[in-house]
């Protein structure tokens, strides 16, 4: 595998998994992938109702904190990807998806984010957090 691959690979791995802290209303932590289906709803809202109103603020903000959160998720892909790939390539796949293995099974065991906009369960695991 291609050190351009294993980034690619680990940079989506770590979008739909690693929590990052939010502020809209409350502070929460969740994956950028979440936050990106969370201005997609503001806005489908913005669409339907037009931009009056705080909707259009709530989803800037949440575009911006997905952007800053993938781009720092980017770096940590980067240079996770340089590491793995110094050996051979089979070495390089297979310690890239060990990585996106191991990151699917703490997000999936551990309750590790925290959302203001679920309810009754405000902490989760992935799992929960995507149902």
């Amino acid at each position: 595998m291609s050190e351009r691959a294993s980034r690619r690979i680990l940079w989506v791995a770590f979008a739909a998994t690693v929590p990052l802290p939010f502020f809209l209303v409350e502070t929460g932590w969740v994956p950028a992938v979440r936050l990106l289906l969370l201005a997609g709803v503001h806005g489908a809202v913005i669409a339907v109702e037009g931009t009056q109103g705080t909707v259009a603020i709530a989803a800037a903000l949440l575009l911006a904190q997905a952007a800053l959160g993938l781009a720092a998720l980017w770096v940590l892909a980067w240079g996770l990807a340089q590491g793995l790939s110094r050996g051979s390539p089979r070495r390089a796949a297979a310690a890239t998806w060990a990585v996106v293995a191991l990151a699917l099974f703490v997000t999936t065991a551990f309750d590790l984010y925290r959302t203001p906009f679920r309810t009754p369960a405000l902490r989760g695991n992935l799992l929960v957090l995507l149902e």
